[in-house]
């Protein structure tokens, strides 16, 4: 191939081809991980190697997301769920940071609110905030949901030490800074898709935790 033929690829086509070819290696090696794991006691290395596997994927999953939102491509698959089905699989994302960590996990909700939403990229979006809120907490995190002036929201509170001023949403989220906030920029896309007539999804970050700490809420209508 010719110097000039290269300058016809189109190099954002290859990182997304790239990125979704990792996500299948990576799949594999938290399957391979998993069955290792499957002990009366399992192992602390093997558990914390499925939890990086796990937030690796869900990291290359939410720029795959990312780019297909930008070439119009991303098309969601909303149904109806209750919020019980998405707490319980986001709890069940984070088992084994739960398992390696001290950080007791409380959730309030009620299991007969509904949510109308893409199951998937929801859960996923909600689930890797709460991993870090389990990784920036001392202690304690609350998740809760329920439904407020015609959204269902998701919100997440800990008692750590609160967001940093880039990413506090009306300071909007700088990439120039270490601590880039990609996780907020995916979810705020996704909740941005989610739409109900005039309403969009939202979400708002502040560091007006009951804990003291950060608090995220997802708004979805």
């Amino acid at each position: 191939m010719s110097d000039s033929s290269l300058s016809h690829v189109d190099f954002t086509a290859i990182l997304a081809s790239s990125i979704h070819d990792m996500k299948n290696s990576l799949g594999t090696i938290r399957e391979l991980v998993q069955h290792l794991n499957k002990t009366d006691i399992p192992d602390k290395n093997l558990m914390q190697l499925e939890f990086e596997t796990s937030r690796m994927n869900n990291s290359l999953m939410q720029l795959l997301s990312l780019y297909k939102i930008e070439i119009d491509q991303l098309q969601l698959q909303v149904d109806e769920y209750s919020i019980s089905e998405i707490i319980n699989d986001i709890k069940a994302q984070q088992s084994a940071l739960l398992d390696l960590s001290h950080i007791t996990l409380e959730t309030e909700y009620n299991e007969d609110t509904l949510c109308y939403c893409d199951f998937y990229l929801i859960c996923n979006a909600i689930g890797s905030i709460l991993n870090n809120a389990q990784r920036y907490s001392h202690q304690r995190v609350i998740f809760s949901a329920g439904q407020h002036k015609g959204y269902t929201y998701f919100s997440i509170e800990d008692d750590g030490e609160g967001f940093p001023d880039n990413l506090l949403m009306e300071n909007g989220i700088n990439f120039n800074n270490g601590n880039t906030g990609l996780g907020l920029y995916f979810v705020a896309n996704i909740a941005r898709l989610h739409s109900n007539r005039d309403k969009h999804g939202y979400i708002e970050t502040t560091n007006d935790s009951r804990l003291g700490g950060a608090k995220f809420t997802l708004f979805l209508p």
